[in-house]
């Protein structure tokens, strides 16, 4: 699989695939997890994009699975960092076969590695959607997060109210549209008999669903009641989060330079989680606020003109236990 003269030479099947199970790790859109891996003689790694792990409806363009992609790539170069190793910057590749995916990026491996501050925190990273406990202060939590030139804090509750109502409303504009619900619904996992409850996708736990929640979203979600729901203007009601954000303790605006790549935007969104992580607090994200155009246009003064408004995270304590891991593929079948 690897050079012998090359550090990747000296590491094993089990050594390769725990850092492609730690790479995993990465958040991606809708858990769709599109990243896949070879590792070349002569120690390049590549990465490629699994060409059925898309979203055809929320994300045409394919942008969102690109940032998906970038978060990936980052992952990998932490989780070499635990080995003493680096990885070099990405160089497109467009050479490489492997079925059912295209090749995106090739990266040299090299030793001389140092870990990466960041890397405890990885495995203690998780999205968590359900509603913030009340511990910590508004202004200590802020505090806590990073006053970068790519992050803007929101901490004001009236601020976070009028959030919360403002991203109900753009919800609701996606939600409403059947397509939209009917691939949502395709990527979501409520029964724990789903065969693709511990693979991928959102459950029930991620999501932070109770029994009862659980089991009314399996009616009640389901597409063709979801649609009558609506024409009875119940169903707007079922998908609200303003409970959940109006709990946060800080909304967090990530906005990335207007000439960043959706792959660089991806490798930084995931380090910006993991300094989140590190101070201690939970988020979600609210990405709807950011695809809606007229809720975007809300956040737009706060955001400097050499720059866009890439995603938009709750942030606050979780309460003790509650925030589930997402489930990941077998590393098996990210190895191409």
């Amino acid at each position: 699989m690897t050079g012998s003269n090359h550090p990747l030479a000296h590491l094993s099947r089990e050594a390769l695939e725990a850092l492609v199970h730690e790479a995993a790790r990465a958040p991606s859109v809708h858990n769709v997890q599109p990243a896949r891996w070879r590792f070349e003689p002569g120690g390049d790694v590549i990465l490629f994009r699994a060409l059925d792990r898309r979203l055809p409806v929320a994300d045409p363009t394919g942008h969102d699975v690109d940032v998906s992609l970038g978060a990936a790539f980052e992952g990998m170069a932490i989780a070499l960092s635990r080995l003493g190793l680096a990885l070099g910057a990405p160089a497109p590749e467009r050479r490489a076969q492997a079925e059912g995916c295209e090749p995106v990026v090739r990266a040299r491996v090299s030793a001389g590695g140092t870990l990466d501050p960041l890397a405890p925190h990885v495995l203690e990273r998780r999205s968590y959607r359900g509603r913030f406990s009340r511990r910590g202060a508004r202004e200590l939590a802020s505090a806590r997060l990073m006053e970068a030139s790519d992050v803007h804090v929101i901490d004001d509750a009236a601020d976070i109210r009028l959030s919360s109502r403002s991203h109900d409303a753009a919800t609701w504009r996606f939600e409403s549209r059947p397509e939209y619900h009917a691939e949502l619904w395709s990527w979501l996992r409520l029964s724990r008999r789903d065969p693709r409850y511990r693979r991928d996708g959102l459950n029930a736990d991620c999501l932070a669903l109770s029994t009862p929640e659980r089991l009314g979203a399996m009616v009640l979600l389901y597409p063709i009641v979801f649609r009558l729901l609506g024409h009875l203007r119940i169903a707007r009601h079922l998908v609200s989060e303003a409970g959940q954000v109006r709990s946060a303790i800080a909304l967090v605006l990530f906005m990335p330079r207007r000439t960043d790549s959706a792959f660089d935007v991806g490798r930084r969104f995931y380090r910006l989680w993991l300094e989140i992580t590190a101070a201690g607090l939970h988020a979600a994200p609210m990405s709807a606020s950011v695809d809606d155009p007229i809720t975007r246009a809300q956040y737009e003064p706060l955001v400097p003109a050499d720059r866009r408004l890439a995603n938009v995270l709750r942030v606050g304590h979780a309460p003790v236990g509650a925030a589930a891991e997402s489930y990941r593929l077998p590393t098996a079948e990210l190895l191409v």
